[in-house]
């Protein structure tokens, strides 16, 4: 059944700066929040209570992914990787790599991705009590990058601008799924993926192109929004996108199917998130019930849950 609505948010921590990045964790079922400076990392059950706030010692953070409950790994503004051990307490910092413009996390956790300005990438393991590096060469000059529970999604600069599904946790494989993409996709740098929907974005642009038909087959859209998104999320059929007004929209597949060239897509339902500082970071979690959690300038964090039709 495809969603409906997103009640009002509520806050559940604080850590008095502003969010920058977000990751979470299938199993046990954990929320990650990073603050940019200070480096405040908040770990969070998906209930939603009994969160817990780690000061960093790292000059600025922009990323973060979680390999375990107690372990997660760091990117820095200097664009360093570093991983945080017993991240509920007061954490063992280990840096495991440099020079990376991404940090992609993994819902499973166990490893994550950093995709390097040189054009290379990295698999994070964790081993033990260690989390290791193992560098492997990209196929293709990939723009985005995007884990999903048993997929790679990857946008690549490759034939004017294509979308890549590759098998497993890292894009090594060949790819399962590809999709062409319209020219005018080309300056989108972020994607969020899912096995029937796929959105990428860019920060500051009112254009989304969704990739929809998943998972056997998929075809390209492009979408206008009511105004610029700060970020997007994705699960099953629909997407939510959160704006600097303070709204959070949701999209489900039949307004995504309205879409047309007439004027933006109109949402299914939108919500005002609520709290302090315009919403910077949201991510989707959950299956059957799926919750949203949104970060703030402010360095709140909110959660609600999104409702399904009954």
């Amino acid at each position: 059944m495809p969603f409906k609505s997103i009640p009002s948010p509520k806050k559940v921590l604080s850590l008095d700066a502003e969010i920058r990045g977000a990751a979470f964790l299938a199993n046990p079922g954990l929320v990650a929040m990073i603050s940019h400076e200070p480096v405040r990392l908040a770990a969070i059950p998906t209930s939603g209570s009994n969160g817990k706030i780690t000061n960093v010692s790292i000059s600025g953070a922009d990323a973060v992914a979680l390999l375990s409950r107690d372990v997660a790994v760091v990117r820095a503004s200097d664009d360093s990787v570093w991983a945080l051990l017993d991240i509920t307490h007061t954490p063992k910092m280990d840096q495991v790599g440099r020079d990376v413009r991404a940090l992609a996390m993994r819902p499973g956790g166990e490893t994550a991705l950093t995709i390097g300005w040189d054009g290379h990438a990295s698999e994070l393991r964790l081993a033990r009590h260690e989390v290791s590096e193992r560098p492997f060469q990209l196929r293709g000059s990939v723009r985005a990058v995007d884990i999903g529970e048993t997929e790679t999604y990857v946008v690549v600069d490759d034939a004017g601008g294509q979308l890549r599904i590759h098998p497993g946790a890292t894009p090594e494989p060949g790819a399962s799924l590809r999709c062409n993409l319209p020219s005018e996709a080309a300056s989108l740098d972020r994607v969020r993926g899912g096995p029937r929907l796929v959105a990428m974005y860019k920060k500051g642009s009112p254009t989304v192109c969704l990739a929809t038909g998943g998972p056997t087959r998929l075809n390209a859209k492009l979408v206008q929004l009511d105004s610029a998104p700060n970020d997007v999320a994705v699960l099953d059929t629909s997407m939510v996108a959160i704006f600097g007004d303070g709204r959070a929209a949701l999209y489900d597949s039949e307004a995504i199917a309205a879409a047309s060239d007439a004027g933006p897509i109109t949402p299914k339902h939108t919500v005002n998130t609520g709290g302090r500082g315009e919403p910077l970071v949201v991510m989707l979690t959950g299956k059957g019930g799926a919750t949203m959690w949104v970060g703030t300038g402010a360095g709140e964090v909110l959660t609600a849950p999104v409702l399904r039709k009954s």
